[in-house]
């Protein structure tokens, strides 16, 4: 992934968007998401499953995709309508469905903002952390994010160093 593609991501993003803002989930998903997904190198079907069962709150909810690495879900990704402002409750959602299955790794978005997490363990605590909070214009600028996330990062284990260095950063 280079900032190049990352901004051709952008501008093509941007135009989508632009003609069709009240997008629902379904569209912003077809549109937007699928190329997103492409700048991490996650491919349905070959290491990305489309609605993920996973289990919360006693039920059975789908996680719109999921990172699949040697038969294991190890990040998730989940979206909403380009016409839905994210909230605090999606987060929570998120992290419900990344401390249920243990995944590491996860991405909230509309198309329009980028919200990446990852779970941390903390003596008897689990939960996930916020650690990057993206408007789609300011994406070329935030690689170091990005690049968190690719597949080849987490299945190298490279991705649990970059959170923590970007937040060493912002603390310093």
């Amino acid at each position: 992934m280079n900032r190049d593609v990352v901004a051709e991501y952008v501008e093509q993003s941007d135009a989508i968007l632009d003609s069709s803002p009240q997008m629902d989930e379904a569209n912003t998903k077809a549109a937007i998401l699928r190329d997103f997904l492409d700048l991490f190198d996650w491919q349905i079907p070959v290491n990305t499953q489309l609605e993920y069962s996973v289990e919360a709150f006693g039920q059975t909810y789908k996680v719109d995709y999921a990172l699949i690495l040697d038969g294991t879900p190890v990040a998730f990704l989940e979206a909403k309508g380009a016409d839905t402002s994210l909230t605090d409750d999606h987060e929570e959602q998120l992290s419900s469905y990344m401390t249920n299955k243990n995944v590491t790794y996860g991405i909230l978005t509309n198309g329009k903002q980028y919200r990446f997490f990852q779970r941390r363990v903390d003596a008897s605590n689990v939960d996930a952390q916020k650690v990057g909070d993206v408007d789609l214009e300011d994406l070329p600028d935030r690689l170091a994010v990005l690049k968190a996330y690719e597949t080849d990062a987490i299945e190298s284990g490279d991705s649990g160093k970059i959170p923590g260095r970007i937040n060493e950063l912002r603390e310093g």
